[in-house]
């Protein structure tokens, strides 16, 4: 007696089952350039928005007044308790705020290689410890994504030393 047991595969059957592997993978890969593409077009959305937020800052350095000031502070001044130099200063400093929180949307939705972030936190670092514009960071902080205030988390902080 033969253990094998008898299998009949016909060639019709064998091209109808590779054909709905072929189905399978296509649909599969099809989802996965769509998920790719969405998070693409999020992230230009991103962009766009630093965009404009740059230019913003770029029109209220150009008149002499504080970003945050106008934007975030009530009954302000609009900088006149801050010199020329002081204004550019902290409306570049935000500028550098928009860059990185941009930078990490463009990591969170892993279209920037983590060796990138990496190198991003420590210049962020640089920018966290400059203890002259924590008040910066802490007006700003509520409006960053959880996921951004966790890496802020893991830098050292040199202000509270």
């Amino acid at each position: 007696m033969s253990s094998k047991i008898p299998v009949a595969i016909s060639f019709t059957g064998l091209a109808n089952f590779l054909g709905i592997l072929g189905v399978i993978g296509s649909l599969i890969f099809v989802g996965l350039e769509l998920r790719q593409t969405q998070r693409i077009a999020q992230a230009g959305q991103q962009q766009e928005r630093t965009s404009n937020f740059f230019n913003l800052l770029g029109s209220t350095s150009q008149s002499g007044v504080d970003w945050q000031s106008v934007v975030m502070e009530t009954n302000s001044n609009y900088g006149d308790k801050f010199s020329n130099e002081d204004i550019l200063r902290r409306n570049i400093f935000h500028a550098h705020l928009f860059t990185y929180e941009n930078d990490y949307f463009q990591y969170s939705q892993r279209l920037m290689p983590t060796e990138v972030w990496d190198a991003k936190l420590k210049a962020l670092s640089f920018f966290y410890n400059q203890c002259d514009m924590r008040e910066l960071w802490s007006a700003r902080a509520q409006f960053f994504p959880e996921g951004f205030l966790n890496e802020i988390s893991t830098l050292t902080d040199v202000c509270s030393e």
